[in-house]
């Protein structure tokens, strides 16, 4: 049966920055996760013009190649250029001591990799030398050449490091896809954590960013944290303004989805 007659998912959030985003789009993004896809699309100017954000069971492939088949934005002659992935199972691999083969065997050693996942790397550029190693689901690596042949699949952590870093002197940056977070840590410039986390709840976020903050002898309050990504909770914010006075939360969830999809293509060359 094709899947064009299977049910066809609606997306939970669109937010359109032109009024006739479909016929203005020059580039398009997507952002998968395991529990959910945003397909972004991007004017002459790399500019925000639309973006659509689904949600689906844990790594549900057909209803990725639902979407993949049935929505317009990806439907048009325009190019899906780049395939951004997150899972939390991830390593950071200094650029001098990167070897592509010691690099998956040292992330099936840290975590478990299924038999139909394979390792991919992802440089980072421009302010960190070093390589991401991340798992990646064949049938999803499948999916995407069968379908956007001129995708690159990449790490979404890249983004986020190919950012120069604040000189605050402690700076936290949140990045939200819905309940998985891209915490980043830095001091002064330097890095000092990048993780991909599941938050069942907003206490785990909590806790983690407190453990960090006892790390470094820092008092939260003295903590600096931005917030950007897709499907934001209010509650969650909540939670965050309580904890980290001095927070920057975007004025809309809307907002707070351009931010984010603003840094991709801006290290998406």
């Amino acid at each position: 049966m094709s899947l064009i007659k299977h049910e066809i998912l609606q997306p939970v959030r669109h937010f359109n920055m032109h009024d006739d985003p479909l016929t203005n789009i020059e580039t398009l993004h997507l952002i998968v996760w395991d529990k959910g896809l945003c397909i972004a699309g991007y004017g002459r100017d790399s500019n925000v013009l639309t973006t659509k954000v689904y949600h689906y069971a844990s790594w549900n492939m057909a209803a990725i190649e639902s979407i993949f088949v049935n929505e317009p934005l990806v439907a048009g002659p325009q190019l899906v250029t780049h395939i951004w992935i997150a899972d939390e199972r991830s390593q950071i691999i200094p650029q001098p001591l990167f070897e592509k083969e010691a690099a998956a065997s040292w992330l099936r050693r840290f975590y478990f990799i299924e038999a139909g996942e394979q390792v991919r790397a992802t440089p980072v550029s421009r302010v960190l030398p070093a390589t991401i190693s991340y798992p990646a689901p064949e049938k999803l690596v499948q999916l995407a050449q069968k379908y956007f042949a001129e995708g690159r699949i990449e790490a979404l952590s890249a983004t986020i490091l190919c950012q120069e870093m604040t000189p605050e002197q402690y700076y936290a940056d949140l990045v939200f896809l819905d309940a998985k977070v891209l915490l980043t840590v830095s001091s002064n410039g330097r890095l000092l954590l990048h993780q991909v986390m599941e938050m069942d709840h907003v206490n785990n976020l909590l806790y983690r960013i407190a453990l960090i903050c006892r790390e470094h002898d820092l008092q939260q309050e003295e903590l600096r944290v931005s917030v950007s990504g897709l499907c934001l909770s209010e509650a969650v914010l909540d939670e965050l303004r309580h904890f980290f006075p001095r927070i920057t939360v975007p004025g809309t969830e809307q907002f707070a989805s351009f931010t984010l999809l603003s840094k991709l293509i801006s290290c998406a060359s």
